[in-house]
């Protein structure tokens, strides 16, 4: 007899060899014990799990001399005829292959005559969802009402695409995926009767490559011991199938906890000279962070862990190196990184940039902890200082922070705050961050001083707090020297900010550095010589359009966008103005003037007296004022590095 394959020697003859699917093979033992047995199933599941094999069985033991029985003695013809495939009454088809409507009346005919030997005629439709819609229609009356002793059986790995007619006339059955443990145990009880010696590192790895397939499980054997002989070992199996070895994973936790990116980087070079498969190495990377979380939540014991009994210490000590928000955070960055590597070219790239971040996560605070430290107190607003993320100009901020800005805590205002926060990137400790020096050393504090930061949205150096506050040497100098606006008629942040705070402590209320009025016509963001600069160059090219540009009462330059105000009155010119030969015209001549590319927009300005927004504008940046002082408020800019974009009242105030 010719050679036969591990997976076709050792397939289950009996319901018991079933490895994992006891839901099904009682179930079917017990219909077959009560002679309750269905004239249609569906068989569903991931591949190599037993589908085929369990219809087989059931035809086994509905044909069994000593049947209908449970246990087929697997002696008799019928048994031997069912498993070496002969058998007339059992009936395999290939419905990926015979998926036509001719098909299907062929088989029609066919179950119409009696069994030839046996007791019932079992017929197979293995890959049953391929059957083209036509095909399924014309199986349903059969299917409803077979002849007698006729049962059918569907086996498919995609048991939603079977019309819902043949679903609703069947019993269901799903095949489960089979854990690591069932098919360890299972190779290792073919090992034995194979006379094979395999490591128990090696039937871990098979077992994980597996993936819940019992048939992968055993060709993966059948591979291993074709190029190992009857001495499988761990190292030989990892390098046939490619699996990076544990020592690569247990380097890679430790590169992560001490921060070091080098020996991060070092692991994909190496895989790279080595010609491994990066994506393997990044799968395999999951697999491990994912035995590392459930050793932390679940303990080293636990049987949801992917590996064997002498690697569990190894995880349960590298578990306690993290936290459970760490483990977690590297789990979905490592799944991101895999989708990356599928989904886009230059593989080491996007490895690399995946293993940077696992390795800058580490070093984060978890967000709840922040929130705890913010509500207690201990997070800067009356105790200690803040720590903040450290911006490029850190030797600025330094040499800044000069002095100390009392803060007073303030009651609860009834007022909404808007702001701009990135998500969150708040450092466990200043000493871990990299690139960055405390802003608050030299700092000399009271019980409720708040060490200055670059980041804050007010300017290093600008008082905050009660009016009795003391300020920093950088605003008493910013009194003696006004800004000037830059060559492109923008200011700086700080610029802006240290003019309001220069404007409240002089007891009135200023405009915005860069926001002024000439001529009835209101600049901000942008300067009068270069609006007319603009009109002079549209007035050139283009007249009609130069006119239109004449009625623009505000001009508002914000980051790269240019928006002209128009009256209400003056809505019609507003529209031409939107054309979109007249935007790209005034797109290209405002951003040679202005030396950078722009967007442009027109717009209605809001019809409200100069009076009334001039108070509006006054009460927006008193509000403001107040948001910029409240301790609650600079300490969670100082923690996420936030700005605040917008203050308005709640509503019902």
């Amino acid at each position: 007899m010719s050679y036969q394959v591990i997976a076709r020697k050792w397939r289950p003859q009996k319901f018991s060899d079933l490895v994992g699917q006891e839901h099904v093979t009682e179930t079917l033992g017990n219909a077959i014990k009560n002679d309750r047995v269905a004239h249609a199933y569906i068989f569903s599941g991931a591949r190599g799990v037993g589908k085929t094999t369990a219809a087989r069985i059931l035809a086994k033991a509905l044909n069994c001399v000593h049947g209908p029985t449970a246990t087929p003695c697997g002696e008799c013809d019928s048994c031997r005829e069912i498993a070496a495939g002969t058998s007339l009454d059992v009936i395999e088809i290939d419905a990926a292959s015979n998926r036509g409507i001719d098909q299907i009346r062929e088989l029609r005919e066919m179950v119409r005559y009696a069994p030839a030997s046996s007791r019932s005629k079992v017929v197979i439709l293995d890959e049953a969802h391929m059957l083209t819609g036509e095909a399924s229609n014309a199986l349903l009356k059969t299917l409803e009402e077979p002849p007698d002793r006729v049962i059918f059986v569907m086996a498919t790995t995609q048991p939603e695409d079977l019309v819902d007619t043949i679903r609703s006339r069947s019993q269901h059955f799903h095949f489960r995926a089979l854990t690591f443990g069932e098919i360890t145990a299972r190779l290792e009880e073919i090992a034995q009767k194979e006379n094979l010696k395999i490591d128990a590192g090696a039937l871990a790895v098979i077992s994980r490559m597996a993936e819940g397939s019992m048939r992968d499980a055993l060709s993966l054997l059948e591979q291993a011991r074709a190029y190992c002989g009857e001495v499988i070992t761990d190292a030989a199996v990892r390098e046939l199938l490619g699996v990076v070895p544990d020592d690569a994973l247990a380097t890679l936790v430790s590169a992560i906890a001490e921060g070091s990116a080098d020996r991060a980087l070092g692991l994909i070079h190496t895989f790279q000279k080595e010609g491994r498969n990066l994506q393997h190495f990044c799968r395999e990377a999951i697999r491990h962070m994912r035995n590392l979380l459930i050793a932390k939540v679940c303990g080293a014991d636990s049987d949801l862990i992917a590996a064997t009994a002498d690697q569990r210490p190894a995880l349960a000590k590298a578990a306690s190196l993290f936290s459970e928000e760490d483990l977690t955070r590297f789990f979905q960055i490592l799944l991101q990184t895999d989708d990356d590597l599928r989904r886009k070219p230059d593989p080491r790239v996007h490895l690399e940039m995946g293993l940077l971040r696992l390795i800058n996560a580490a070093r984060l605070a978890p967000l709840e902890e922040l929130l705890t430290e913010i509500k207690s107190g201990t997070g800067g607003v009356g105790g200690g200082p803040v720590p903040v993320r450290r911006a490029a100009s850190a030797s600025a901020t330094s040499a800044g922070t000069g002095g100390t800005s009392a803060v007073q805590t303030s009651s609860a205002i009834p007022v909404k705050t808007l702001m701009n926060v990135p998500p969150p990137v708040t450092y466990k400790d200043d000493e871990n961050r990299p690139g960055i020096a405390a802003a608050s050393n030299g700092a000399a504090m009271n019980d409720s001083a708040v060490t200055g930061a670059r980041d804050l949205s007010m300017p290093t150096g600008a008082a905050f707090g009660n009016s009795n506050a003391s300020t920093f040497d950088s605003a008493a100098a910013t009194k003696s020297e006004p800004f000037a606006p830059r060559p492109n008629g923008a200011f700086s942040f700080q610029e802006r900010e240290a003019e309001k705070v220069l404007s409240s402590e002089n007891g009135g209320t200023a405009a915005t550095p860069n926001q002024h009025t000439e001529n009835d016509l209101q600049y901000e963001g942008i300067t009068a010589e270069q609006v007319a600069q603009i009109k002079a160059a549209v007035q050139q090219q283009q007249k009609f359009l130069g006119e239109l540009l004449e009625h623009a009462t505000i001009w508002e330059l914000a980051g790269v966008e240019l928006k002209l105000y128009f009256p209400a009155g003056k809505k019609s010119f507003a529209e031409m103005l939107e054309g979109r030969d007249s935007l790209e015209k005034l797109r290209g001549i405002s951003s040679n003037v202005l030396g950078r590319a722009l967007r442009v927009c027109a717009k209605l300005a809001a019809s409200t007296s100069p009076e009334a927004a001039t108070r509006a504008g006054s009460e927006q940046q008193e509000l403001r004022a107040k948001f910029e002082r409240d301790p609650m408020v600079r300490s969670i800019l100082q923690r996420f590095g936030g700005k605040i974009s917008e203050v308005r009242r709640a509503q019902g105030e």
